[in-house]
């Protein structure tokens, strides 16, 4: 009888130890497959918060300027501005790189700065870093004073993404000076509507996906965004955006650049009237990445390995 159950075992551990390989093997597909393939989006919200700058106050990227409002600069290049050296330089937030250009012999600039001015009420140039809805976006259409957002200012200004992102949304409004200047007139701009209220005015934001970073390769789309709207026949209806507005842009693809251009139907022989700045708040955009193994996972899988290999040790020592 010993004799017996002694035969049978090793038969017995053979089938199972053939259907334990194939279900390791299995599992052990299933594991590499997970590793090599499993991927999840990460996204990332711009929102400015980590840049220098004091309640009330901005920063327009003026090289004299010391740390910690140059920390974020790098510059790029210099161009000629009628007569003066106007350096170009990029800033970074949150792994996107913002465009700037600083002349320091006019202290002007173009691009994008950043800012916490949260005045509604006054009108002209002097006020041209304050965003129309009062301070920064809460994400949802509102506005939370006291936190940073960023203004664009001209045409070709632009920012750069990360190597492998997907742009996703913006949020968008007016400026105070542009959103007081459409409404009123200035001396210089137009009142929109004119004095009847009756013409057809608009002013509205380009933003156009480029291929490569700096606005490089081709195209990858385009988006409309309306900043101010006199077209309707019920006056009623025109509009000056003085909220934030999220823009979807999963239109533009594959963008690794995205250029801000105006058109506006106030324009005289050299050029438009209507002051053109913008800002902008929580830029979002996504990553799809593959994840690192876990330490358990690791585990699991070397364990499931082990375990194989000696089943099928066992296996061929059985069968001898």
């Amino acid at each position: 009888m010993q004799s017996n159950r002694s035969l049978e075992s090793p038969i017995n551990s053979l089938s199972n130890l053939d259907n334990l390989t194939m279900n390791l093997r299995n599992l052990l597909f299933i594991a590499s497959f997970f590793l090599t393939t499993g991927t999840y989006a990460q996204t990332t919200v711009v929102d400015f918060e980590s840049l220098p700058v004091p309640a009330e106050q901005f920063f327009n990227g003026d090289t004299n300027a010391s740390s910690p409002y140059r920390d974020n600069f790098s510059i790029t290049g210099t161009r000629d501005n009628f007569g003066e050296t106007e350096f170009l330089q990029l800033w970074e937030s949150s792994n996107v790189e913002f465009f700037n250009g600083y002349t320091p012999g006019y202290s002007s600039w173009n691009g994008f700065s950043w800012s916490k001015v949260t005045d509604t009420t006054t009108p002209g140039f002097a006020n041209q870093y304050a965003s129309f809805a009062g301070g920064g976006s809460d994400g949802a259409g509102g506005t939370i004073t006291g936190t940073n957002y960023a203004v664009g200012f001209g045409n070709q200004s632009f920012f750069n993404l990360p190597e492998l992102a997907t742009v996703e949304s913006i949020d968008i409004t007016n400026t105070t000076y542009t959103g007081i200047s459409i409404r009123d007139g200035d001396g210089f701009a137009k009142k929109f509507g004119g004095t009847s209220g009756d013409d057809e005015d608009f002013f509205m934001l380009t933003l156009t996906g480029f291929e490569d970073v700096n606005l490089g390769g081709g195209s990858t789309g385009a988006i409309d965004v309306f900043l101010a709207d006199y077209r309707f026949s019920d006056n009623s209806k025109d509009y000056i955006l003085d909220s934030w507005n999220q823009v979807d842009l999963t239109s533009l693809g594959s963008a690794r650049s995205v250029e801000f251009s105006f058109t506006t139907t106030d324009n005289s022989a050299f050029g438009p009237n209507t002051p053109l700045f913008v800002a902008i708040d929580n830029l979002s955009y996504s990553i799809n990445s593959v994840p690192e193994p876990t330490a358990p996972l690791l585990l699991s899988v070397w364990a499931l390995a082990l375990v194989a290999r000696r089943s099928r040790k066992l296996n061929t020592l059985n069968s001898d």
